[in-house]
């Protein structure tokens, strides 16, 4: 979704604001988050354009690139742990929850069952 916010603040402060190196990250769940049963995931995508590609990040980026107009950012839950079903159930309303915000984030979190333990 475009904020018309994001794009007065760069025209303001060109040079307040410079494009950080995105760094692609990979979770990796660890046992006391597969027994709580989900995780926070992290996701980025340029402002300017809604079909670039989209990143997952990390929390620590996340946090830094929240405050940048160049750059969109979405956190989500994600279920790990239970039934197949109730996985993908949960993790398809976070991505449409997502979508809200990274409209294509879908196209990007195809496997619904990604990182799931049974």
């Amino acid at each position: 979704m475009v904020n018309p916010d994001r794009y007065k603040k760069l025209k303001n402060n060109l040079s307040e604001y410079e494009l950080p190196e995105i760094l692609a990250y990979i979770p990796t769940p660890t046992e006391i988050e597969y027994k709580r049963g989900y995780i926070q995931r992290y996701f980025v995508q340029k402002s300017n354009d809604i079909n670039s590609y989209i990143f997952e990040i990390s929390k620590y980026n996340f946090a830094s690139l929240q405050i940048n107009p160049y750059f969109t950012v979405v956190a989500i839950l994600w279920k790990i742990s239970g039934n197949p079903t109730e996985i993908m159930d949960a993790n398809s309303k976070s991505i449409k929850i997502g979508n809200k915000t990274i409209p294509s984030l879908h196209k990007y979190l195809q496997n619904t069952l990604q990182f799931s333990k049974q």
